[in-house]
C-alpha cells in the first residue's frame, strides 16, 4: 500500500438507468462509444488512469488539479454533443494506492462532490481551488459549505464556471430562484416587467435590474477569507521600543499568511495605512479586505502583554479579543496562540497540523530574536542606503553569536551580502560577498527547509549570479511555502521575467500588488517590467507613470519608461527621460545594464539595451 496525495475525479452518467429501461441495446452502445471516443482518451491526454468504473461511472487520478480541471472541462463540452448529461467531482486529497485501486477520504470527497452536481456542471472542493494556478481563480465560483454524507466535515464547494455550455446563460437566474428566496426573485422580476410597461427585456438586461441583495455571484476572484493585521500599537511607558511591536505585527502577519486558506495583506500596506481612518469599514475598504486584526504591546522589564481582536469590517463587530500576559521569553507561545485563535475564527477547516507549522518556534534565545526585529526595522528588500545595510547585518551577525541555528538570521545577512552586491554602481557581480550571500542562504534553508524568506534570498542571489533557472526554481518554493507573501511573489514575478515566462509574471506581480495594495515603488517597478516584456506596453506605461507620479527619480521606473518611449519612436521623450535618470542616479550606465542582465539572455534584452542606447544612454558611468 502506497499513501499519497492526488487529484481525484468523479463522474456518472445521469439517469443512465431510466434510458437502459427504455433501449438497453441502444443505450449501452452509446454509453461505450462515447467511453472509448471521448473520457478515456481525454484522460490519457491530460495524465490521468482511470482506476474504477461502475458501469455510467467512473474515478480517476490525475497527476495535478489543473489536469484534472482541464479534464473535466474537456469531457463536459463533448458530452454537451450527445445523448448523456455528466457530473463531475473532483478533489485534491490523501488517498492509499493498493494494487490499483484507491481508497481514502480523498476519493470518497471527490464522490460526494459529484453527487451535489448539477447534470452537465463540475463541484470541485476548496483543496482543488487553492492548489490550482492562480490564474486560473476567475473560473471558480463558491457555492458554499455543504454537508455530505459519511463526512465529519462540512465541505467547501466551488463550481467551475463553464462559459461555453449551452446552458451558462441561464445558469445564474436558478440560483437567484431557488428556496427562500424564489418569492423576491419572481417580485424583482415583476416589478421590473411593470416599470416597462410588460414589455420584454434581454435576459442580461433584467439581470442587471435585479437588486444587489438578490445578486447571485458574488464572489471575488479570490474567494478566501481576507485579513490584515494592522500595526500593533506600542505600549510601553518609554516608548523607545517600537520596533518590538513592529515586530510582532510582523511574525503575526507571516504566519498567518502561510495558511493557503486565507488572503493576508502585507504588513507595508497596513502600516502604509496607519492613523488614517479611525472607522474600520474604511480601512477595510482601502485595504480591500473583510477583517482586520488590531493588537497592542506592553513591555516592561521581562513582562510582556499583548492583547489582540478580529474584526469584521463589514458590520464593525468584535469576533473575539484575547490578551496574554507572559514572560518577554515566551513571546512565541503568546504568536502561537494568537495566529492559531484567529485563524481558527476565519477558516475553522484548517486542520489543526497547519495551524501548529505556522507557529514553529524560530529561536530559543529571546535577545537573539529582538536582535533580529531590530535589523529589519533597519533595512528591507530593495532599499539603497547603505549605511541601513551594513547596520542590519551587524544586528543579524550578533543574533547568530548567540543562535547559530537561528535561521531566519541567516536569511536576514545573506540578504544584507547579496543586495550590496546588486547595488554596486559597476555592475560587477564578482568577489567573495556574492559568495557568502548565497553560502548564509542555503544554510538557512538547510537549517529550516520551510522558510520561504530563505528561499526568496537563494533565488535573488541566483538571479544576480546569472544561474536564472535555478533562481526560478528557488522563487516558486519560496512562493508554495507562503503563498501569500507578496515578496516571495515579486521574487517569482522578476525570476520569470529573466526565465522569459512573461505572462506568468505580469499574473503574479499584479497578484503580489493585490495582497500589498500599499506597496512601495518597487512593486510598480517590476510589474511594470513585466507588462514591458509581455509586449503589452500601453499597460506597462500606465503602471509607470502611476510609479513616476509617487516617485518622479526612481531609477528602475524611469529606465523602463525610456525603454516604452523609445520603442514607440518617441526619441526625444525618452531622451529627456534619460537625462532625468543620468541627473538623478549618476552612476548608470549601460556597462552597468550589461552586467545586470533585467531581462536574462533572452532576445529582449539586446532589444532593450538598443532602447536605452536609442535615448543616448552613456556607455559608461
Amino acid at each position: 500500500m502506497e499513501r499519497k496525495l492526488a487529484a481525484i475525479m468523479a463522474g456518472d452518467i445521469v439517469g443512465y438507468s431510466l434510458l437502459m429501461a427504455e433501449n438497453e441495446a441502444s443505450t449501452y452502445a452509446d454509453l461505450r462509444k462515447v467511453f472509448d471516443d471521448l473520457v478515456e482518451p481525454t484522460i490519457v491526454r491530460h495524465g490521468g488512469r482511470t482506476f474504477k468504473t461502475t458501469g455510467d461511472g467512473f474515478l480517476v487520478m490525475f497527476p495535478s488539479v489543473n489536469e484534472a480541471v482541464d479534464a473535466g472541462l474537456a469531457i463536459q463540452r463533448g458530452f454537451d454533443k450527445g445523448p448523456f448529461k455528466l457530473r463531475i467531482g473532483i478533489n485534491l486529497g490523501d488517498v492509499i494506492e493498493d494494487n490499483g485501486d484507491m481508497y481514502g477520504d480523498g476519493v470518497n470527497v471527490a464522490a460526494r462532490l459529484e453527487a451535489m452536481t448539477e447534470p452537465g456542471q463540475i463541484f470541485v472542493s476548496g483543496a482543488v481551488v487553492m492548489a490550482a494556478d492562480r490564474n486560473r481563480a476567475n473560473i471558480f465560483a463558491r457555492v458554499g459549505r455543504r454537508r455530505a454524507k459519511n463526512i465529519p466535515e462540512l465541505l467547501d464547494v466551488y463550481r467551475v464556471r463553464r462559459t461555453d455550455s449551452p446552458l451558462s446563460a441561464w445558469g445564474r437566474l436558478p440560483r437567484v430562484l431557488r428556496g427562500t428566496r424564489w418569492s423576491y426573485g419572481v417580485a424583482a422580476v415583476a416589478l421590473i416587467l411593470i416599470g416597462t410597461q410588460i414589455q420584454p427585456l434581454p435576459l442580461a438586461a433584467m439581470v442587471s435590474l435585479i437588486p444587489a441583495a438578490l445578486s447571485v455571484d458574488q464572489t471575488r476572484a479570490d474567494p478566501r477569507p481576507s485579513v490584515a493585521v494592522m500595526p500593533f500599537a506600542a505600549m510601553s511607558d518609554g516608548g523607545d521600543q517600537p520596533y518590538f511591536a513592529d515586530g510582532l505585527t510582523e511574525d503575526v502577519t507571516t504566519a498567518l499568511a502561510r495558511n493557503s486558506e486565507l488572503q493576508v495583506i502585507a504588513r507595508d500596506s497596513t502600516y502604509a495605512v496607519r492613523g488614517q481612518d479611525s472607522d474600520v469599514r474604511e480601512l477595510g475598504a482601502k485595504l480591500g479586505v473583510s477583517y482586520l486584526v488590531e493588537g497592542s504591546a506592553r513591555r516592561e522589564g521581562d513582562r510582556l502583554r499583548v492583547s489582540a481582536q478580529l474584526i469584521d469590517v463589514r458590520t464593525g463587530t468584535h469576533l473575539w479579543s484575547r490578551s496574554f500576559d507572559r514572560q518577554v521569553a515566551d513571546v512565541f507561545a503568546v504568536q502561537s496562540e494568537l495566529t492559531t485563535e484567529i485563524v481558527a475564527q476565519l477558516a475553522p477547516y484548517i486542520r489543526k497540523s497547519e495551524a501548529a507549522a505556522a507557529a514553529q518556534r524560530p529561536t530559543d534565545n529571546p535577545k537573539a530574536y529582538d536582535l533580529v526585529l531590530q535589523a529589519r526595522d533597519r533595512y528591507r528588500h530593495g532599499a539603497d542606503d547603505a549605511k541601513s545595510l551594513q547596520e542590519a547585518r551587524t544586528l543579524y551577525q550578533r543574533a547568530l553569536e548567540m543562535d547559530p541555528a537561528y535561521a531566519a538570521a541567516r536569511a536576514g545577512l545573506a540578504l544584507t551580502y547579496i543586495a550590496e552586491v546588486a547595488q554596486r554602481p559597476d555592475g560587477q557581480t564578482g568577489g567573495h560577498e556574492l559568495d557568502t550571500g548565497l553560502s548564509e542562504a542555503r544554510q538557512a534553508v538547510r537549517l529550516d527547509p520551510n522558510l520561504a524568506l530563505g528561499y526568496q534570498v537563494v533565488s535573488f542571489g541566483l538571479a544576480v549570479q546569472a544561474e536564472y533557472a535555478g533562481a526560478l526554481q528557488a522563487a516558486k518554493r519560496a512562493v508554495e511555502l507562503n503563498p501569500n507573501d507578496p515578496d516571495s511573489m515579486m521574487a517569482l514575478a522578476k525570476a520569470q521575467v529573466r526565465f522569459g515566462q512573461y505572462a506568468d509574471a505580469v499574473d503574479n506581480a499584479e497578484r503580489a500588488r493585490r495582497l500589498h495594495p500599499m506597496a512601495p515603488e518597487y512593486y510598480s517597478y517590476v510589474h511594470g517590467q513585466a507588462l514591458y516584456a509581455a509586449d503589452r506596453r500601453d499597460e506597462a506605461a500606465a503602471v509607470i507613470s502611476e510609479c513616476l507620479l509617487r516617485a518622479p527619480r526612481d531609477a528602475n521606473c524611469l529606465l523602463i519608461q525610456t525603454a516604452l518611449q523609445s520603442g514607440s519612436g518617441k526619441i526625444e521623450a525618452a531622451q529627456l527621460t534619460m537625462a532625468n535618470l543620468i541627473a538623478a542616479h549618476p552612476s548608470f550606465s549601460l556597462e552597468r545594464e550589461r552586467a545586470y542582465r533585467r531581462f536574462g539572455d533572452r532576445p529582449l534584452m539586446d532589444r532593450f539595451l538598443d532602447e536605452l542606447a536609442r535615448a543616448k544612454a552613456p556607455e559608461t558611468a
